[in-house]
């Protein structure tokens, strides 16, 4: 008979479980699991000491970082971010792992291009072709079923020679990308899915995933920051009127125009009682929860109240040009007209005014000889500059608010462009460099400080001279009519690089060559001798990134003295771009994913696309509809199969001729762009406050991955099976547009009478040929209607 010890040690039979029930058995097993339990730990404490030895205390050496800016040489620094890792990921990791990574990096350190990551090209294409010119009447197979469908004969002649044709949208109720492909479903048309349909969803799935951060995330973060510094400047200005009691100090002044400035952000993100809504068991996502009604409130003192009530009087009218109760200087109120897609929901309103609000300038310079148009006089402008310093200093001092601030900025930047010019960051770092780390702004403004006037040319003699290059926007320090635009806003103004372009393109000493020649050319002012280039064209923006050849349209609206000569300098400043550059807002990383289709492998990809043909017709019309959509507002979707007639009428099964038009390299791009986004969002913790953004970008990476395993297929001749085809048709169809936005924007020039129209209202089709086994197929696909009109 065994003993009790021999029993208790005894491991248990296949499938049988240990008895616990008896105490001696019960307390050797316990005893068991705390020794080997202890064990465990401490090996995995070794392992995480050896491991913080080697990349923390010891660590492997960091070479050094080179960073550019548009416009400066390349120079190699000692790394300023020490703890900066270079891969982080493909987008699927969490806010912790990248906190660990990041290490003691800062908010206003970070940038998107610290988490791109390039896509290795290592797939090599293999795809049987055929020869053109050709007969698409005897050589394909379903061109006599396609015709009796959409009418073809005007477009024979380039289907024969080059293997595609454009075509102008013949269904009148199918004037989007969304609607054109179901119809091509229903009709059983093979569809296309094009470059341009591909760029369309990812750049919507942008705008949206941008309404959400700004709704569910920064709205609350602009309130937390606006309230804590609303704090700090009402408790400053209390504790000052107290000492020194109601008299003309500039100083005082400075306090409560601070507490005024944001009080008024605070008063425009509360909600107001038309904007709550109070119904029980309704939901409303466009208005307040009525328990939203305490968390954004506040009280404003009695000897405020009267000022910001009339400010935002004024916010609210958005009608007329009026002096500000707060800032003191006349400003146009029309600024603050919300756009449609922001006016329909009401915390995205209260949003766009609140940061419209933020952009107020502070004036660097009073009015007089230096410069007439300034808005405010001498003793106004020292409450003004005593106020931004002020502004400047509890920002800074704080370093949990500025990480805040940073991680809202760059959002901002990224999706809205902002111009890169003086910051509450610049003023601190004068503030410093003049009278040092613990400057006081009492004294410096202080009317007893008998060098004031000294100090103040000082101060504003450093500011001054923080310099940025023209393409991030930088208003010009030597033209005297800009000096009034110079000064601290806390969030700069909407910008993008357009309008630098732009300027550098048109001038009077641009003048034009051949004036009499006069068809198609809608960039010139002036007649005959005197003629000029005084507006820009969108293939200016292209032809920095890839030289327009063989264009006639380009051609006579170049045709200027001067112009060549200012394109070499724009593609300099261009060639000083790096990682971080190109990655710097959603209007750079468009022009950097450009470069994927303008200079695309064409000997790689199917017959339809190698010709010069594919390149000037098709993928500069698609780089100019993406290029006209990133100034245009989100389109809004419902889910089609969600709607009473969401189905897609007789048609039931799956088109395996179904074809996504081939670019590996896009598709790459595209998906690194994305878990870019994906990785600074988790790593900056703002996917924590809006899980819809993240599921979208993720959806987004699902949908990328799927068209690229596609796209390999197709080039190495391989038939898409039953489950791409039911992603492809979920893809294309899915979505109905329910609130379309408007599809043109106006470009205006240097005389403000002067534009033009980009738009891209409707659609185009584009019908190619590829090869399918031993057979030809047309398919067919929506693309983006480009158009141009002075």
């Amino acid at each position: 008979m065994k003993d009790e010890k021999e029993i208790n040690n005894q491991e248990p039979a296949a499938g049988q479980e240990l008895d616990f029930s008896h105490p001696v058995k019960l307390f050797q097993k316990k005893k068991n699991v705390l020794y080997y339990g202890g064990a465990v730990i401490f090996i995995l404490l070794v392992i995480v000491f050896l491991y913080w030895q080697y990349n923390y205390k010891i660590g492997p050496a960091k070479p050094p970082t080179t960073k550019k800016t548009p416009g400066a040489t390349t120079a190699t620094t000692t790394p300023v971010q020490p703890n900066l890792p270079g891969d982080f990921g493909n987008g699927n990791a969490d806010g912790d792992d990248f906190s660990a990574l990041i290490g003691d990096l800062k908010a206003e350190d970070i940038t998107f291009g610290h988490f791109y990551k390039k896509a290795a090209s290592d797939f090599k294409p293999s795809l049987a072709g055929f020869d053109l010119p050709m007969n698409i009447k005897a050589d394909l197979t379903n061109y006599y079923d396609l015709s009796r469908k959409i009418n073809l004969d005007p477009y024979i002649a380039d289907l024969d020679q080059y293997g595609f044709a454009i075509m102008p949208n013949v269904v009148a109720n199918a004037d989007n990308f969304y609607d054109m492909n179901r119809y091509l479903l229903v009709k059983e048309i093979p569809v296309l899915v094009t470059s341009d349909f591909i760029f369309y969803a990812f750049q919507n799935t942008y705008k949206q995933v941008f309404k959400e951060i700004e709704k569910n995330a920064f709205y609350e973060n602009v309130w937390d920051l606006n309230k804590q510094l609303y704090d700090i400047a009402l408790t400053r200005y209390k504790q000052r009127l107290e000492e020194v009691g109601l008299f003309n100090d500039p100083v005082l002044e400075g306090e409560r125009l601070e507490v005024a400035f944001f009080a008024v952000a605070l008063k425009l993100l509360m909600p107001g009682e038309n904007q709550i809504n109070y119904k029980i068991n309704f939901t409303d996502a466009t208005k307040f929860d009525p328990q939203e009604i305490d968390r954004y409130n506040f009280n404003i003192p009695d000897y405020l109240r009267e000022s910001i009530e009339a400010e935002i009087a004024l916010i609210k009218g958005a009608k007329k040009q009026a002096k500000s109760p707060v800032t003191l200087y006349e400003r146009n109120y029309q600024d603050f007209q919300v756009p449609d897609n922001y006016s329909k929901n009401a915390k995205l309103n209260n949003f766009y005014l609140a940061l419209k609000w933020l952009n107020t300038l502070f004036p660097l310079y009073a009015r007089g000889a230096g410069c007439e148009d300034c808005s405010l006089d001498h003793d106004d402008h020292i409450i003004n500059l005593a106020a931004a310093s002020l502004i400047a200093q509890d920002l800074y001092e704080n370093q949990d608010l500025k990480n805040q601030w940073a991680i809202i900025y760059k959002f901002i930047s990224y999706f809205s462009g902002l111009r890169q010019d003086l910051t509450y960051l610049h003023y601190h770092d004068a503030l410093i460099n003049l009278f040092g780390e613990k400057y006081a702004i009492d004294d410096i403004f202080s009317p007893a400080n008998t060098n004031r006037q000294a100090d103040i040319k000082n101060i504003q003699d450093k500011i001054v001279n923080y310099d940025f290059t023209g393409l991030e926007g930088v208003i010009d320090r030597n033209n005297a009519d800009f000096k009034s635009k110079l000064g601290m806003r806390l969030l700069q103004e909407a910008y993008w690089p357009n309008d630098y372009i732009f300027g550098e393109l048109t001038g009077t000493d641009m003048k034009a060559i051949d004036f009499n020649n006069t068809e198609n050319v809608i960039t010139r002012c002036g007649k005959k001798v005197e003629a000029y280039r005084c507006k820009g064209i969108g293939r200016d923006i292209i032809n920095l990134l890839y030289p327009i050849q063989n264009d006639d349209y380009f051609t006579v609206n170049a045709d200027y003295l001067n112009y060549g000569q200012r394109v070499d300098e724009l593609r300099g400043q261009l060639a000083d771009f790096d990682v971080f550059t190109w990655n710097n807002n959603i209007y750079w990383t468009t022009l950097d994913i450009f470069k994927t289709l303008l200079y695309y492998e064409r000997a790689d990809g199917p017959v339809f696309a190698q010709s010069e043909a594919w390149q000037a017709r098709k993928n500069l019309n698609t780089v100019l509809g993406a290029w006209v959509n990133l100034h245009l507002a989100e389109d809004n979707y419902s889910n089609y199969f969600e709607q009473e007639d969401g189905r897609l009428g007789a048609y039931a099964g799956c088109n395996m001729y179904n074809y996504v038009e081939p670019n590996i390299n896009l598709i790459a791009e595209l998906l690194a762009k994305n878990n870019m986004l994906i990785d600074i969002l988790s790593a900056l913790k703002v996917t924590a406050q809006t899980n819809a953004a993240s599921a979208q970008l993720k959806d987004m990476n699902y949908k990328l991955g799927s068209l690229k395993s596609i796209m390999k297929k197709e080039l190495v001749n391989e038939k898409i099976n039953e489950s791409d085809c039911l992603f492809l048709n979920d893809f294309i169809s899915h979505y109905i547009v329910v609130d379309e936005a408007d599809k043109a924007f106006s470009v205006k020039f240097s005389d403000d009478k002067s534009q033009i129209t980009e738009s891209i209202k409707g659609i185009k089709l584009v019908a190619v040929v590829n090869r399918h086994d031993d057979k030809k197929i047309i398919t067919i696909g929506p693309i983006f209607n480009y158009q141009e009109k002075p």
